[in-house]
């Protein structure tokens, strides 16, 4: 569990040096933008039939703070919800705080790229039945930097459809199993491991972008 807190202890910890960071950028002349739609469609959309697979759609939820003409903050979070009575799935969920800057900002393209910490798990909600209370839990877990790049065409005033692209690498945990023979039978266990992966289950993410 202390490592746990220890990770989202780190992530708050960089979304506070963030805040302070190019003071000299900041303006009166905030603005604000967020994105709703499709993490990962390539995937989703490949696998939409297949039954044997949990994730069948990815959320994503996009926040951007503009804080000069060039530079940005970015926070972000993505999941693939699934129900299998009586048990709630946020497989992949991901929350990442970001610095961006931008590339091209011109006409009805806009371009721009970014990089910052994540925090990724799988996190599980049992519903209550007779006599017991609802349960959360949650596996999976890991940590690192993120970095992403996006393009918005404009559709409307004030309205983009953004295309994003990230890459994301850091510490997570993983599983293997491992089987016995014993006495003429077989047993099998899991054991957890710590090590270096990539966390790019949810790679490309399309969204529709209001400027408010």
């Amino acid at each position: 569990m202390y490592k746990y807190l220890s990770v989202v202890t780190l992530l708050l910890s960089y979304s506070q040096l963030f805040a302070q960071l190019n003071n000299k950028d900041q303006n009166n002349d905030l603005s604000h933008a967020i994105s709703v739609g499709w993490s990962n469609p390539i995937t989703s959309i490949s696998t939409l039939f297949n039954t044997k697979l949990e994730e069948k759609f990815g959320v994503l939820i996009d926040y951007q703070l503009r804080i000069s003409e060039s530079n940005f903050y970015r926070a972000h979070s993505k999941f693939s919800p699934s129900y299998e009575n009586p048990m709630l799935s946020l497989n992949n969920f991901l929350i990442s705080i970001s610095k961006g800057k931008w590339l091209i900002d011109e006409g009805k393209i806009k371009i721009g790229h970014g990089i910052g910490p994540y925090f990724r798990c799988n996190i599980y909600r049992g519903q209550s039945v007779a006599g017991t209370q609802a349960f959360w839990s949650s596996d999976y877990f890991g940590a690192g930097i993120e970095y992403f790049m996006f393009l918005e065409y404009l559709i409307k005033k004030d309205v983009f459809l953004n295309i994003i692209a990230n890459f994301n690498i850091g510490f997570h945990q993983y599983y293997e199993s491992t089987i016995i023979n014993n006495n003429g039978g077989t047993a099998s266990f899991s054991q957890e491991y710590w090590g270096i992966k990539l966390a790019n289950q949810q790679l490309i993410s399309v969204a529709i972008k209001k400027y408010l």
